[in-house]
């Protein structure tokens, strides 16, 4: 018997499938392809989706769930041993995405909050300054006139 090499997951697809897999109690093929049509305006083939789903399914990762609604389809859902290797693949995924983002956060100058988009900025003291809401704005700008 030939031994399966790990599941390699290095693209967004993958992870995204890994994703709907962990998030629901059952997902069929073609649940994830109109997933990643919606959520990621991204095409893939059936023949893509359902050999990562065969291989996931060899390593015991996911196994078959018969449909509610249906007597042809079938879903797949996470085996504990799958649930296991989802959470290595995110955490791994998770510092890269973390790098990525971690350039783009501003903090709020009065609160202190953490700002990633659609913030609030305004210039004082001819320095551009950013906040979570015109309300932490004012608020900064009234302490700074008592001070």
């Amino acid at each position: 018997m030939t031994e399966i090499k790990d599941i390699k997951v290095q693209n967004l697809t993958k992870l995204y499938i890994l994703v709907l897999l962990n998030l629901n109690k059952h997902v069929t093929g073609y649940y994830i392809i109109k997933k990643l049509s919606e959520d990621l305006n991204k095409t893939v083939s059936p023949t893509y989706i359902y050999d990562f789903l065969k291989k996931l399914k060899a390593k015991e990762y996911i196994e078959d769930v018969p449909a509610q609604k249906s007597k042809r389809k079938k879903g797949y859902k996470l085996t504990p041993t799958g649930k296991e290797f989802t959470e290595k693949i995110f955490l791994r995924f998770n510092n890269l995405i973390e790098v990525a983002v971690q350039s783009k956060i501003s903090i709020c100058a009065s609160c202190g909050v953490k700002l990633y988009e659609n913030y609030h900025t305004e210039e004082i003291n001819q320095k551009k300054m950013n906040f979570c809401c015109k309300h932490c704005a004012s608020a900064y700008l009234n302490s700074n006139k008592s001070n």
